[in-house]
């Protein structure tokens, strides 16, 4: 668990300079109630859970990298999870942002590296719901 420190020092700094690079807009109790608790609960057990799992299942190989044995599924998922968040829909039209592609797959990976390392997603869980609700408290 002591090498998730540094890692997570590190996802909470890139989140912290996001927040003063795109300030928050002042958002309402319930947005930063629903921010703090479930963005990391459905979506890190859906990305860095379920499919994080199925593409290890369907591609595999494996290399040793900062301690922890990747797959694919390390990849596609966080392509899956930029994709997701870059895709969008307003006054009648869609919009593709690869800054907000780059932006969401960074700390995917890292996510993905704490999954692996730890054998769990309680912490990509709490840092994804830190991550979404930092920009409100900076």
């Amino acid at each position: 668990m002591g090498a998730a420190i540094p890692v997570t020092v590190a996802y909470i700094a890139f989140f912290v300079a996001l927040a003063f690079v795109f300030p928050s807009e002042n958002a309402s109790v319930e947005t930063i109630a629903f921010q703090l608790t479930m963005p990391g609960l459905e979506e890190e057990i859906f990305y860095r859970g379920l499919l994080l799992f199925a593409f290890d299942r369907a591609f595999t190989g494996r290399t040793r990298f900062l301690g922890v044995d990747w797959g694919w599924g390390a990849f596609f998922s966080s392509a899956v999870f930029g994709l997701a968040h870059a895709f969008g829909y307003s006054d009648g039209a869609f919009s593709f942002e690869p800054m907000i592609m780059a932006l969401t797959a960074v700390p995917s990976l890292l996510a993905v590296w704490l999954r692996l390392r730890t054998g769990s997603l309680v912490l990509p869980i709490l840092l994804h719901n830190a991550g979404n609700s930092i920009s409100y408290f900076v």
